[in-house]
């Protein structure tokens, strides 16, 4: 028995014995395909693939004595699809194929030369995945990945007829299809997992997890059907035959030159002998395996000069294989470790407690007494220290926990408080921006500052009006230089800031309050020595 393998390493396809575990290489590689899917009849002996970079179903003939090309043939050249899986129905000489083209989707088929091509599914379609032929029930099943996270199992006629949905689901990634007698089973790339779910299965049933994988998703799955299930079907007699051919094939071949038969997939044949000297960077009986082939397990590989291997590795792996995480067991007491791109070395993100470069160290209880800070810190300096409120709250922490937030050059003095068991950060508040507080500063600063040009402005104003001339005229009246009254023989009158003149002349008169009593009187000697008296007194009478 066979198993056609098509690798995607080297973009080749191989044959792999089950009985004798051998690898047969089967096409060349040209260096761009990009294989999706494959699909063997038996009765004609054709391997027919999908090569979804040049959008195309090809083919190659397998039959002892055949002629073809070592990169296959062409069926079907496409323009706008493109092609993923790929089915054939010996019985009836048919390829099935599905286009996973989200403009316009498809499941189309064609006879084994390329005629009679038509599209039979292209309503309620997303993106199909891959398709099975049962032969002997004549249906169609393939699976569907819908829109988002939701997914389908569907089956129809060979014509597109009686179409229906046997799950519906979600959180699937199907990539692989295969169908028995009584079962569907179909390849998980989200759960890394092969399901199974009965044809006849009610619409409320689950599938079954048949096996789980617990690194790599598996990429394909085969059902083997029984003779029996196509015993009986008309269009199948050929394949029935084939099933009951006990002819014994000879191996002993005559006539034949012995390196005939020798295929050097990555390599030339060597003359005169049964081997194949190899390329750089392959290796192997027919040059069909690379030095690649799964040997950087998280990188890139290339291959030197000299044929072998070197693996260029993903941030965060290193290693000859780039198989060690630089991140395992590299962080203490949980810590969270990361390897930025590129960086060579991971960081570790420590919990609260710990420190270090691999958060290996507990952190010390920063505690200092008040009478003794810092003579290193500004609130020792200044003889101020900040007070941190509930708003600043992200200065200060639980006990034995340093404050989040806060660097080395932030903090000026730290005081630990044994009443609440709490870190208090004095000069954490600087930089920090309150609310209410600081506007509140802001104003009255203002107002303190107008108030301040207020009152040196009016204090100048009155040291410019104490300089003005305070002026003091003293007048002697005698008795022989006046004619006006009788007085006594002399009398001194002080008249003063009069109009703010220099020279005051004004004439002296009786204050309003002693004319009006005199208003009536009669004038005398006394009444005017009176009003001579009042005049004379001092100034702050």
């Amino acid at each position: 028995m066979l198993l056609f393998v098509a690798n995607t390493d080297n973009a080749s396809i191989f044959s792999f014995h089950i009985a004798t575990k051998k690898y047969q290489p089967l096409v060349r590689r040209t260096g761009s395909e990009n294989i999706q899917g494959l699909a063997f009849d038996p009765v004609k002996e054709l391997l027919f693939w999908t090569d979804a970079t040049a959008r195309s179903i090809q083919w190659m003939p397998l039959s002892p004595g055949s002629i073809s090309s070592d990169y296959g043939k062409v069926l079907i050249q496409m323009d706008n699809e493109i092609p993923r899986g790929i089915a054939v129905d010996s019985c009836r000489g048919y390829v099935y194929w599905t286009n996973i083209n989200s403009k316009r989707p498809t499941i189309e088929r064609a006879k084994f030369d390329g005629s009679d091509r038509k599209v039979i599914v292209d309503k309620n379609i997303f993106m199909p995945i891959n398709l099975e032929v049962e032969q002997g029930t004549g249906r169609l099943y393939w699976a569907d990945d819908k829109e988002g996270i939701h997914y389908s199992i569907e089956s129809c006629d060979l014509d597109g007829n009686n179409r229906r949905v046997h799950y519906q689901g979600i959180q699937h990634n199907p990539n692989a299809l295969a169908v028995s007698k009584d079962h569907i089973f179909w390849t998980d790339w989200a759960f890394k997992s092969v399901w199974k779910l009965a044809k006849n299965a009610d619409q409320e049933a689950e599938p079954t997890e048949l096996v789980h994988y617990n690194y790599d998703p598996p990429f394909g799955v085969v059902a083997r059907y029984d003779i029996d299930d196509i015993q009986n079907v008309a269009e199948c007699g050929a394949l029935v035959r084939l099933y009951h051919n006990k002819t014994a094939i000879s191996e002993t071949l005559k006539g034949v030159s012995r390196n005939e038969g020798l295929f050097c997939l990555h390599g030339d044949k060597i003359v005169d002998k049964l081997a194949c000297k190899c390329h750089p960077g392959y290796t192997g009986d027919r040059c069909e395996v690379g030095v690649c082939q799964q040997f950087c397990v998280n990188g890139e590989c290339s291959v030197t000069d000299d044929g072998l291997p070197v693996c260029k590795c993903s941030t965060g792996y290193g290693g000859d294989r780039c198989e060690v995480s630089l991140c395992h067991n590299y962080c203490s007491n949980n810590g969270v470790c990361s390897v930025e791109s590129g960086a060579g070395e991971p960081t570790c993100e420590c919990p609260r407690g710990f420190e270090g470069k691999r958060c290996e160290a507990e952190k010390k209880d920063i505690s200092m007494a008040p009478s003794t800070p810092s003579t290193n810190s500004p609130a020792h300096a200044t003889g101020e220290t900040c007070n941190c409120s509930a708003s600043g709250a992200e200065t200060q922490a639980a006990a034995n926990e340093t404050p989040d937030g806060l660097t080395k050059d932030k903090i000026s003095e730290v005081v630990y408080s044994t009443d609440d068991g709490m870190f208090v950060a004095t000069g954490a508040c600087e930089g920090t921006w309150d609310s209410v507080r600081d506007p509140l500063i802001a104003v009255l600063g203002t107002f303190c500052a107008l108030l301040s040009i207020a009152c040196g402005i009016m204090l100048n104003r009155i040291m410019q009006l104490k300089k003005r001339p305070r002026i003091k005229k003293r007048i002697i009246v005698n008795k022989n230089l006046t004619p006006l009254t009788a007085r006594p023989d002399q009398c001194e009158i002080t008249i003063e800031n009069c109009c703010n003149m220099n020279v005051c002349e004004t004439p002296c008169f009786e204050p309003s309050s002693i004319r009006a009593n005199l208003k009536n009187a009669k004038p005398c000697k006394e009444e005017k020595s009176s009003l001579i008296s009042n005049m004379e007194r001092p100034d702050n009478y």
